[in-house]
């Protein structure tokens, strides 16, 4: 299967359109790519569409990838401002029936501007609609990022025109939130609260970004961004770790970009509630009876929606959770039990990219003990998109806590989901 490379290296220059000027994003350099064997296509992905305002008739769909980009590295204004940003798109419901809107993060010069920009529902591939967003330019060369934030991402994206003015003349990075207070809840959750940000003379804050680390005194990064709060200055953190000291850190966005991180403020759960189970989609949303993805530290999301045989094991997951997964080096700390107590620990596998025994091998350990060494799920299962499980049955430890690691050998390491009964 050979990876794809960008057809536009994002370096083309814009056409002149009344007002501004016109990039194509059949012209974008496009990164991020992600086999979706459903339609045997790799996405991004170039499609023709009949109603796309650029000569080639010529579109990029990025749906079906979680990490997909398109970068315009040559956005040239005559002066520094707020310009806006009018990105031309369709889309039908396509594969994601009930996916009404498709949200996207616009990236300019290195700065999020926004992760939630929304793109609803066209009602048809070929029905374009416009959305703006105001973002701050510099004279000159700029570098203007569309990124996913989820697997159900835009489709169609026909071009963008960039114009002077905006509905915000913000250029100023607003205050650094103040007053982080972190402390246990009542929902055996850790509740968060914060002064809002002040905002300088013609800005306005958007949203607040939430980082969590097990670490005090880390560095913000996507990896430990947990949430955005676009309304109020408050978060409940309901992902936590009982007796696990938990750090936390908010900044305040505007058009101009995210303030200095606040000081950190630190919290945890003291109680651990006694629980005799455990099922996590690993990777994934809730499907019954798998809660959400929870628990973990480190590896990074992998969807394929792939069809996956379901018929070599007992007692499967439903088939769209085999469907997401958790890939790279990552581990998973599931606590609450009776410390001591002996269990089956159930977890889930099906290989949807590679086609060969040995292109992927991993360690497992469970509580630091090695239970699977160079494991391969294509040789387990004996095909691609076979589900395949291994138990094991071991005792939680001192804490009531049962942590299980995966250590990549020969590519990634993944998992799909895991039980502990």
């Amino acid at each position: 299967m050979k990876f794809p490379t960008s057809r536009g290296t994002g370096t083309v220059a814009g056409a002149p359109v009344a007002g501004g000027t016109q990039y194509y994003f059949k012209d974008a350099l496009l990164n991020g790519f992600d086999c979706f064997e459903e339609l045997s296509s790799w996405f991004p992905s170039y499609i023709t569409s009949s109603n796309a305002s650029n000569p080639a008739k010529e579109t990029v769909d990025m749906a079906y990838t979680t990490d997909g980009t398109a970068t315009f590295s040559n956005v040239v204004v005559p002066a520094p401002g707020i310009y806006t940003l009018a990105i031309r798109y369709a889309f039908a419901t396509g594969l994601f029936q009930g996916v009404l809107n498709r949200p996207e993060g616009v990236m300019v010069n290195g700065t999020v501007m926004t992760d939630d920009l929304n793109f609803p529902v066209t009602g048809d591939f070929d029905t374009f609609n416009t959305v703006t967003i105001a973002v701050p330019l510099k004279a000159g060369q700029n570098t203007v990022q569309v990124f996913n934030v989820a697997t159900q991402s835009i489709s169609r994206l026909d071009s963008m025109t960039v114009t002077a003015g905006g509905s915000n003349s913000c250029s100023i990075l607003p205050q650094t939130p103040s007053a982080l207070s972190a402390a246990e809840d009542s929902n055996n959750a850790i509740a968060l609260t914060w002064n809002a940000s002040a905002a300088p003379a013609g800005c306005a804050v958007g949203y607040y970004k939430v980082f969590r680390s097990i670490t005090s005194g880390f560095s913000p990064s996507a990896a430990n961004q947990i949430a955005t709060v676009v309304s109020g200055t408050k978060y409940e953190d309901t992902t936590v770790t009982c007796q696990t000291p938990y750090y936390y850190t908010v900044q305040a966005v505007d058009l101009a970009g995210l303030s200095l991180s606040s000081p950190q403020s630190s919290a945890s759960i003291s109680a651990c509630p006694t629980i005799g189970s455990a099922r996590i989609n690993v990777g994934g949303s809730e499907v019954a009876p798998f809660i959400p993805d929870v628990d973990f530290e480190g590896g990074s999301i992998l969807s394929h929606k792939n069809v996956i045989d379901l018929s070599g094991v007992t007692n499967a997951a439903p088939m769209v959770v085999y469907q997401d997964a958790r890939q790279g080096n990552f581990s998973y700390a599931l606590s609450g039990f009776v410390p001591g107590s002996s269990h089956t620990v159930r977890l889930h596998f099906a290989e949807t990219y590679f086609s060969t025994a040995g292109s992927r091998t991993f360690d497992i350990s469970i509580n630091g003990t090695q239970v699977m060494t160079n494991y391969d799920i294509f040789a387990a299962a004996g095909a691609k998109n076979k589900a395949v499980i291994q138990q094991f049955t071991t005792n939680a430890d001192s804490n009531g806590t049962f942590v299980v690691t995966f250590t990549s050998v020969v590519n990634n390491s993944l998992l799909s989901a895991i039980e502990i009964n």
